[in-house]
């Protein structure tokens, strides 16, 4: 398409000037209709050329673009030339003045193209590489300049008609034709680029045929022998023309190997020219006037800056040449000293020049090697590929391919080869060949492959290749009808062995697990490593299928593991996303089974569920409630209930016990077992757990003040009891609400109050100290031992509802009745909480446990509902 373009615009280009040669030939010479016929295509011709250029001036975005900008600035000014040239004979029908208007804005063409091609000199700085190039033109140019004087310009210096201004446009038009060849041949020779450069060659020709035209007009108009109409007016046009036509040619893709091939004779007829020109002026003065002054001052300067360029060549040689010596020696340097086995070979294949490396590859010497066929080495496929390769390589192509070697000791080697061709003047005579051992490169990529997928401690599957299987039996679901599970567990109480144990134990633990995984799913299963405790499996079958295996493995789980002597039972949560349609995507299916994993570790753990969308809804309900814990108590969502403590001998309100709330905006009231857990898991139960009791001491205070005098009973969770900033904390709210310590209760689990015995009594010690009484919750379900119990400085312990409950069954009654002899023994204040009928309150009453709490009194209730009960029951 681009070539069809320039071809149809030389044609229109040689058709325009044989139209113009046709109106000169065969018009009548001074009718009116052929004046400005004439006239109008000479001025289409700077107009058509003008813009040409102002297009490839805007569609080029390279350096070029500053060229065709001056270019056509020079056009313009050339077309309003015409145009005022056209005005005076077309119109005013008289002669055109000369020297007038018209010569201003040719002499200002001239010099908008000497700014085009010195402008892109200048930008592109490559003066400091055409000093040769320079040396040459200027040779050139002194030989012209010197005939161009002897012939034109100093007949017209001579001619007593031409003076001052008539004088000075006379000898500017050779002048400037002059300064354009220099700058046009400069422009051309300096230019690499063969796209750029076919365009310069066409501003050449262009200029050259100009200052033809110029010098021919300038002769006729100086013996008054010129006409509008003239044979040399079309040569304008073509030079006008041909300059547009270098910015579209430049612009174009085209390569085209003849005309690449002639610029570099071109080359060659540069390099002869100046000695040519030079030799030709010297013979021109010799033979035909040896007198005249600037002949010979033009033949003595061509000959000595032939001679100064002759100096700077031989300079320059001996630096070329010295470059060279260096550039061998760091060719021969990385050649021979390359860490890759680096080989030169001949057309023929034979090994011409080898380094150390390739030798020592080898397991001989690089003499030895020199002569040998390249491919002697290789064998069966590998022999026919480095052929082929080879071949393609002749051709002028980069080859990159690995090949297998067989060493002497009849280990296999890969080998990385790299084929590349060795050109001397444009052609091929050999190949370099670069050889490099990969064997514990691929060695170290596939085990590098191996761990990107598998878990280092377990070698399991690791999460990204368990999710890349899960893409792929989704696809195969989706296309086969195939059911499958996704089962996620989550072993319990793990991190207590890495916490008791060390993290050894922990590895040791996880590593058996694996094991065991694997010899329970026989292989039938994908098992993975998800990462610290959580493994995951990938099942293919019916669902019935999933859930035998399910059976098999909470059996086989439930075994003990011995790790480091010690026996342990591990048991896990277990989540199963089942799906047989293959339309849920990867992400659905794990989080399906997240979720009913989770619902596994809420409903007890040690079992498995199946994902139920009801349990979507529900762990959609933890998200929100989890997100909105984190504003409830700047929003002031929380508030305190009040279960009253009674003595059930006189019926009176000894003490209250503070239970949490929150005022949810969106679920309405929620009790502690909806959010308490997710408040532990994300530490929010330390702010929490501070506001409670600072909210406790407030609305006691208000009751003492009213004349209430209540204990008030505030639970105090695991992570606050092991905080180091649980005395602080207190003793600044106690400080801040001026609550009195002796009527304050802290309840701990039993469990807490086990856990660091050392600890537990330091911190117990200090509460007591500020006159905080401490109270034992939930008494008896622990595992307590009596000896550490009676080292603890307790001041209460509280009968839990599960043992109350279950008050009238012999086996229940005699632990609670051991319960409170204990206590009594160690005198601890007792309390039974959960006390729901009169029977357990007239048991309890027999075993002189008289202080209760329970639904049987009243249900926790709000501040404003608790001080209701005040009037009912007596206080004081």
């Amino acid at each position: 398409m681009e070539h069809e373009h320039h071809r149809k615009t030389l044609i229109f280009i040689l058709l325009y000037i044989v139209i113009y040669y046709t109106l000169i030939l065969f018009g009548t010479g001074n009718e009116p209709f052929y004046i400005i016929s004439r006239n109008l295509m000479s001025t289409s011709a700077a107009f058509i050329a003008a813009i040409w250029l102002t297009r490839a001036f805007k569609t080029t975005v390279s350096i070029e673009r500053i060229v065709w900008f001056w270019l056509s600035l020079g056009c313009w000014s050339y077309f309003a030339a015409e145009l005022i040239w056209m005005y005076y004979e077309s119109f005013l029908r008289t002669e055109v003045p000369f020297p007038g208007l018209t010569d201003l804005f040719y002499m200002l063409q001239i010099l908008f193209y000497l700014i085009a091609f010195s402008r892109y000199q200048f930008i592109v700085k490559r003066f400091s590489r055409i000093l040769h190039l320079i040396f040459e033109i200027v040779i050139v140019m002194i030989v012209i300049a010197t005939f161009s004087y002897y012939f034109i310009i100093e007949h017209q210096m001579n001619n007593p008609e031409l003076t001052g201004l008539f004088l000075f446009i006379s000898i500017g038009y050779p002048v400037g034709d002059l300064f354009l060849i220099f700058a046009a041949v400069t422009l051309f020779c300096t230019v690499k680029e063969s796209a750029v450069k076919r365009g310069f060659l066409i501003i050449l020709i262009a200029v050259i045929i100009q200052t033809v035209a110029d010098s021919s007009y300038m002769y006729l108009l100086l013996n008054n022998n010129y006409h509008t109409g003239s044979l040399i007016d079309p040569l304008f046009s073509l030079s006008l023309l041909l300059i547009g036509y270098s910015g579209i040619h430049a612009n174009g893709s085209i390569t085209n190997k003849k005309i690449d091939a002639l610029f570099l004779k071109f080359d060659t007829l540069r390099i002869l020219l100046p000695y040519v020109g030079s030799l030709g002026l010297v013979l021109y003065i010799i033979l035909m006037d040896r007198e005249h002054q600037i002949l010979t001052i033009g033949g003595f300067l061509s000959i000595l800056l032939i001679i100064v360029k002759q100096i700077s060549v031989l300079y320059n040689n001996k630096q070329l040449l010295g470059h060279l010596n260096r550039s061998n020696e760091r060719f021969q340097s990385l050649f021979d000293h390359h860490p890759d086995a680096v080989v030169s070979i001949n057309l023929k294949g034979e090994l011409t020049r080898v380094n150390n490396t390739a030798a020592k590859m080898a397991n001989c010497s690089n003499e030895d090697l020199i002569g040998l066929q390249f491919d002697s080495f290789f064998e069966g496929e590998d022999l026919l590929k480095v052929r082929k390769h080879f071949h393609l390589s002749c051709q002028g192509d980069d080859q990159h391919f690995e090949v297998k070697i067989k060493k002497p000791n009849g280990k296999r080697r890969n080998l990385l080869l790299t084929n590349i061709p060795m050109y001397e003047d444009n052609q091929i005579v050999g190949i370099f060949g670069i050889t490099k051992d990969v064997t514990d490169i691929k060695r170290n990529e596939k085990r590098i492959n191996y761990l990107a997928y598998h878990d280092s401690l377990t070698g399991l599957a690791n999460r990204a290749y368990f999710e890349n299987s899960l893409d792929l039996m989704i696809a195969e679901s989706k296309q086969d009808g195939i059911g499958f599970a996704v089962i996620l567990i989550d072993f319990d109480r793990f991190k207590i062995i890495n916490d008791t144990l060390g993290h050894d134990a922990g590895d040791q633990l996880l590593i058996a697990i694996a094991e065991r995984f694997i010899s329970l799913t026989e292989h039938k299963a994908l098992v993975a490593r998800q990462g610290g405790d959580e493994f995951s499996l990938l099942v293919k079958g019916t669902k019935s299928d999933v859930i035998e295996l399910l059976d098999k493995i909470m059996t086989g789980l439930n075994k003990p593991h011995k790790i480091k002597g010690n026996i342990f039972i591990t048991t896990a949560s277990i989540g199963v996303s089942y799906s047989s349609n293959g339309i849920e995507t990867a992400v659905d299916v794990l989080k399906k089974a997240d979720i009913a994993m989770y619902a596994s570790k809420k409903n007890g753990k040690n079992q498995y569920t199946f994902y139920e969308e009801g349990l979507a809804q529900e762990s959609e309900n933890q998200l929100w409630i989890e997100n909105d814990l984190y504003h409830a108590i700047n929003n002031k969502e929380f508030l305190l209930y009040y279960q009253p403590q009674i003595d059930s001998t006189n019926s009176r309100i000894y003490g209250v016990e503070a239970l949490l709330r929150w005022n949810h905006p969106k679920y309405g009231i929620l009790a502690p077992g909806q959010f308490i857990t997710i408040a532990e898991e994300t530490n929010m139960i330390l702010p929490i757990g501070e506001w409670v009791l600072r909210q406790a001491c407030l609305e006691g205070n208000k009751w003492h003040e009213s004349g209430e005098l209540l204990e008030i009973a505030v639970n105090i969770s695991p992570k606050q009891f092991q905080s180091p900033h649980l005395i602080k904390m207190v003793a600044n709210i106690i400080a801040e609400t001026d609550f009195n310590p002796n009527y304050l209760v802290l309840e701990i689990t039993e469990a807490v109050a086990m856990n660091n015995i050392d600890e537990t009594v330091i911190k117990l010690k200090e509460l007591k100290a500020m006159g905080i009484h401490i109270s034992i919750d939930d008494f008896g379900t622990g595992h307590s031992s009596l000896s550490y119990l009676a080292q603890l400085p307790f001041d209460e312990l509280k009968i839990p509802r599960e043992l109350v409950n279950e008050l009238g069954k012999e086996t229940h009654n005699a632990i609670v009745s051991t319960i409170i002899t204990l206590a009594d023994n160690l005198k601890l204040k007792i309390i039974a909480e959960g006390v729901e009928t009169n029977e357990q309150k007239s048991i309890l009453q027999n075993m002189n446990c008289t202080n209760m709490q329970g639904y049987l009194f009243s249900k926790p209730v709000s501040r404003e509902d608790i001080e209701h009960y005040f009037q009912q029951f007596s206080t004081n």
